[in-house]
């Protein structure tokens, strides 16, 4: 039963960011009638996106901890002991998650970085003569 309601806000941050990664590129997303909404969101600069991911990114690891607890909460509840195998697989999920994940926060990171240098560099230009 725990591990149940343990995986609910796992599987729905999983989600979120699956959708936030869907349209996170293209401006032809602004205009769909369900997905609008979060192509608004982080299509509105690229340090907004970079915290969307990193944030989603790092609720994950502690999303999985809990499933885990979950997972020990109901093996205890029917009376055997957890076994190691549950750990190493929900470890093993959570390194999963995360592989996919951040080459997708990092590459937003690199866009937002660039995007503020070349903000920076017209600043620094003087203009006229």
């Amino acid at each position: 039963m725990w591990l149940e309601i343990m995986l609910i806000p796992f599987i729905l941050a999983i989600i979120l960011f699956f959708l936030f990664w869907i349209v996170h590129e293209g401006s032809r997303w602004q205009k769909h009638p369900q997905l609008g909404i979060f192509a608004r969101i982080i299509q509105a600069s690229p340090g907004r996106a970079f915290l969307i991911f990193f944030i989603l990114m790092i609720m994950l690891i502690p999303l999985a901890l809990m499933v885990m607890i979950g997972q020990w909460i109901d093996v205890i509840n029917s009376g055997m002991t957890p076994s190691k195998s549950d750990v190493v697989v929900m470890m093993l999920l959570l390194l999963l998650v995360l592989a996919g994940s951040f080459p997708i926060m990092w590459g937003s990171f690199r866009t937002w970085r660039q995007a503020a240098r070349a903000e920076g560099e017209l600043k620094v230009r003087p203009t006229g003569a």
